[in-house]
């Protein structure tokens, strides 16, 4: 498992704003005048690249990263000075300068360093298919060593290939870990907790050769493995048990994922099963009764995303859901940005927007969105145990039972106060007695001004 470090993950976010965001308003507001593509570059500026607005045109730096309120970009396009407003013939949207000030007061991240100038050139798909991590996998050959007496003759193919590897480097194989040090390590890697001091006592005195293995044996197969491990998917799988991105809708059975990925870790289920489960479990043949309500669950995957349920241009809305359905999957699955091939083939991987709009078509055919003015996702009941399947049958039956007695109850007491013309009294004293006739009602003021009563006789002791 590769676990990226936190400037890198924070610079992977900060790129993916860019692709999503800024890209996409500047090739629609400015390339036409300030970039290579430009029939006639305007200002000297270019934008296509941080390198044009780092060195900037003819008025100097276009952007000084981490202040808005200093950068000639954000000052043109908010119409702050007189002379220098872009685009000239019209203002951007406020979500569109907003989204530009979030990006610069951020520090401006840009992917594009590598882009050079002159005329760009389309991306070649054959020659980036050659990169490593899109060749299809191989099996490499274990390399031969021979380790230093006591280093562990019987040594298995992963620490061959990283001893290997660490004397290709010129780096010395560090002593074994203490006991104790390797035992805390254990727990913390498989369960996310330390060993009490019960459970360090019993290993280090435990003689036994095979002492290790049970260990590492008993912690896979305890619930908090699954509830360690299965923490790292649930991010991959971007979990929360709300919506957010606009009105914060509440997902009351996202538990049932949740518990779903814990349950795959524990039981070991197979990752190509894990995989296809997610993505098209509704799809998958039909098994028990057990294993297709954990099908449906799986799907949830596609439906965490982060959405506004109430914007109004539902067919937009739709496209947005899509767009972050193929996002999550290529990362989870991929480990590839397939997102910015939306609006442009992807200038790193061998992505073009034919590939993304193919995808498109496949997400935008499934049934996943309730439209209304505020929408919703579309819901499928579980399968019920046949137990509780029947009681539930047995209980929507007498539901229906009573409520069509008490229709009908209602409909006679309908008629009998139409025949005598009269209506009942309603009291809420059990002890009350009827002394007089009633002559309808209507509010009086009390003596004390801020009480209403009822006039005519009711009833004494209550009304």
């Amino acid at each position: 498992m590769v676990v990226v470090g936190l400037s890198n993950a924070r610079a992977a976010g900060e790129f993916d704003y860019f692709e999503k965001e800024i890209r996409p308003l500047l090739h629609k507001h400015c390339y036409k005048c300030h970039s290579t593509e430009a029939e006639k570059l305007k200002g000297g500026l270019l934008l296509d690249s941080r390198r044009g607005w780092a060195t900037g045109g003819d008025s100097g730096p276009a952007i000084v990263p981490g202040d808005p309120e200093g950068s000639l970009l954000l000052r043109a396009v908010s119409y702050a000075d007189d002379d220098l407003q872009m685009p000239p013939k019209y203002k951007l949207a406020d979500h569109e300068r907003a989204a530009l000030g979030k990006w610069v007061e951020a520090g401006a991240a840009d992917p594009r360093d590598h882009q050079t100038e002159g005329k760009a050139e389309g991306i070649d798909l054959t020659k980036g298919r050659e990169f490593w991590s899109f060749r299809p996998v191989t099996n490499q050959a274990v390399p031969k060593m021979n380790p230093a007496p006591g280093q562990g003759e019987n040594l298995g193919a992963i620490d061959r290939f990283i001893l290997a590897r660490l004397a290709k480097e010129g780096i010395e194989r560090v002593d074994l870990a203490r006991p104790e040090t390797l035992l805390r390590r254990l727990y913390f890697d498989l369960i996310g907790l330390p060993p009490t001091p019960e459970q360090i006592d019993d290993f280090l005195t435990d003689p036994s050769p095979e002492a290790y293995e049970r260990l590492v044996d008993r912690l896979l197969g305890s619930p908090q493995f699954g509830e360690t491990w299965g923490r790292h998917w649930l991010d991959v799988a971007r979990f929360a048990e709300s919506s957010g991105g606009g009105r914060s809708l509440m997902f009351k059975d996202a538990w049932r994922f949740r518990d779903y990925v814990i349950n795959a870790f524990n039981d070991d289920k197979p990752f190509d099963q894990f995989i296809r489960e997610q993505i098209a479990g509704d799809l998958m043949p039909a098994g028990t009764r057990e294993q297709q309500n954990e099908r449906f669950v799986a799907t949830g995957f596609l439906a965490l995303g982060p959405h506004n349920y109430e914007l109004q241009d539902k067919e937009l809305l739709r496209m947005e859901v899509v767009d972050e359905q193929i996002e999550t999957v290529g990362r989870a699955f991929l480990g590839m940005t397939l997102g910015c091939a939306r609006c442009h083939d992807h200038k790193f991987d061998p992505v073009p927007t034919d590939d993304y709009y193919a995808l498109a078509g496949i997400f935008r055919s499934t049934q996943s969105l309730v439209p209304g003015n505020v929408s919703s996702w579309v819901a499928r009941e579980l399968e019920p145990e046949p137990t509780l399947k029947k009681a539930i049958e047995q209980h929507t039956g007498e539901t229906g039972e009573a409520n069509a007695a008490l229709k009908a109850a209602k409909k006679e007491l309908r008629k009998v106060e139409e025949t005598s013309g009269k209506t009942g009294i309603i009291v809420d004293d059990l002890q009350a007695e009827k002394i007089g006739d009633w002559d309808g009602w209507h509010y009086e003021q009390t003596a004390q001004g801020s009480k209403a009563g009822l006039s005519g006789n009711l009833a004494q002791n209550g009304t």
